[in-house]
């Protein structure tokens, strides 16, 4: 919240600072052009999957596709050549494979529901 000028601040006026990846989270950064992120704009707080995608190359395999569920925790756009950083959190287990696929450019955004 806003404070007027002079305002003194109590110890129980400040929230504890919180730890950023939690333990257990890892945060990766996923730089994708407009056309692999979903048409509604993100927010940080939203519940996404990372979904790799075949590329230019290739058809769709069969069978189910390999998804990340992930939070939105912040955006950075245009930082990396005209594409859109999407700073996502993602379980401590999960986060080296989603880093090596969005280094590839192969994989897109889904927004799932902001419903809660």
């Amino acid at each position: 919240m806003d404070l007027a000028e002079g305002s003194l601040l109590t110890a129980a006026a400040v929230a504890a600072g919180q730890t950023i990846p939690p333990a257990g989270k890892s945060i990766v950064g996923v730089a994708l052009p407009a056309s692999l992120l979903p048409g509604e704009p993100l927010r940080s707080g939203d519940t996404v999957r990372v979904v790799a995608t075949p590329g230019q190359e290739g058809e769709v395999t069969e069978g189910k596709q390999v998804e990340i569920e992930a939070t939105v925790v912040g955006l950075h756009p245009g930082a990396d050549q005209g594409k859109t950083v999407v700073a996502v959190e993602v379980p401590e287990a999960e986060a080296g494979e989603l880093a090596a696929r969005a280094a590839t450019g192969k994989v897109a955004i889904v927004l799932d529901s902001r419903e809660r």
